[in-house]
């Protein structure tokens, strides 16, 4: 089970998914990716167990089978939550039957790695084998058929032309964690297949030693998978933040100008906090719209001018028939209002 990778490859791997997840729950918080992140948590928290110090440490505090069967309870776990989260990108299955069927699986493995005695001995060398075959054939079918299910979801999903907006998320994932959990359980079982009838070779000793590498490596690319969402929240927000402070730079160009227009809208605004100053400068500008008669929709800075000409030859100013204007409807008059600096 544990790692013997190069002490700082597995160490960078461990401190970068934990990265991952740390700022996934910081960054990504809508419901679905929540789930996600739950998952590459799980596959974390294995990779943590199996870390070679740490590893080390755990398995001399209590036995090693203990430490085992944490991590593979925590697999089938994962193997749930990435059921889960293809359920929730097709708005299917609701988690308290994930719950249930991991507590069943857990407490099945739990019982036979108890009953099973000897704990100087790993489970596959426990007499009689039956013992083995059990605790293995629950551990690889239970992650097979949440796994499996998962795919039949996103399958039909697709098949049906009815993708969520988060399907590519939990795809990625459920084939990342099919070859992590999935094979790696499989493989598991036939060594322990392997093991009952006396008949291990080169090909099941040589995965039964690197079980604890391979798994460090797909915890890597979960971690990567997960890592998209962190990258597309971080360029969106910088993004954000850059198009807020444009359209605040355009909102108050447009605001002084219908208000030079029509003082009469005017409030003082001197002790305004700055969000509430935004807020009024848009009431403002709409209130001048209607004011001046102008057509947010259409309407560009020279018609000011013509607008002027107007209400000197007729006092009442036209207004705008069944006219809503919002606040969307200001900020797209301000990006277009002075046309030399702000072009379409």
């Amino acid at each position: 089970m544990r790692n013997h990778l190069p002490l700082a490859v597995d160490l960078g791997i461990l401190l970068f998914a934990w990265a991952i997840v740390i700022a996934r729950f910081s960054l990504v918080r809508t419901h679905h990716a929540q789930i996600v992140s739950v998952l590459i948590l799980c596959f974390t928290a294995v990779d943590t167990l199996k870390f070679g110090p740490i590893n080390d440490l755990l398995t001399s505090a209590i036995d090693a089978r203990a430490v085992r069967l944490l991590a593979h309870i925590l697999c089938v776990a994962a193997a749930a939550v990435a059921a889960w989260a293809a359920a929730s990108a097709v708005g299917r299955l609701r988690p308290g039957f994930l719950v249930l069927g991991v507590t069943a699986a857990a407490l099945g493995l739990a019982v036979l790695d108890i009953v099973a005695g000897n704990r100087g001995l790993v489970i596959e060398a426990v007499e009689p084998q039956y013992f083995s075959l059990s605790y293995f054939t629950i551990y690889a079918g239970s992650i097979a058929i949440f796994e499996a299910y998962a795919v039949v979801v996103l399958a039909s999903a697709i098949r049906t032309d009815k993708p969520h907006g988060g399907l590519l998320a939990p795809a990625a994932t459920v084939v990342a964690l099919f070859l992590a959990t999935g094979l790696n359980a499989m493989s598991l079982l036939w060594y322990a297949v392997r093991a009952a009838t006396g008949d291990i070779g080169p090909a099941e000793q040589l995965q039964r030693n690197s079980n604890g590498n391979l798994f460090a490596y797909f915890t890597l690319v979960v971690a990567l998978v997960g890592s998209a969402a962190v990258i597309r929240r971080t360029v969106a927000g910088n993004e954000s933040q850059a198009r807020s402070a444009t359209n605040v730079t355009e909102l108050q160009r447009l605001w002084q100008d219908l208000t030079d227009a029509a003082p009469s809208v005017k409030f003082d605004m001197r002790h305004f906090e700055p969000d509430a100053r935004v807020v009024r400068m848009i009431t403002e500008c709409i209130d001048a719209v209607y004011e001046l008669g102008l057509d947010p929709a259409v309407a560009t800075r020279s018609d000011l001018s013509s607008q002027r000409t107007t209400q000197s030859r007729n006092s009442t100013p036209e207004t705008l028939p069944d006219a809503r204007i919002s606040a969307r409807d200001v900020f797209d008059l301000a990006r277009r209002w002075d046309q030399k600096s702000l072009p379409d």
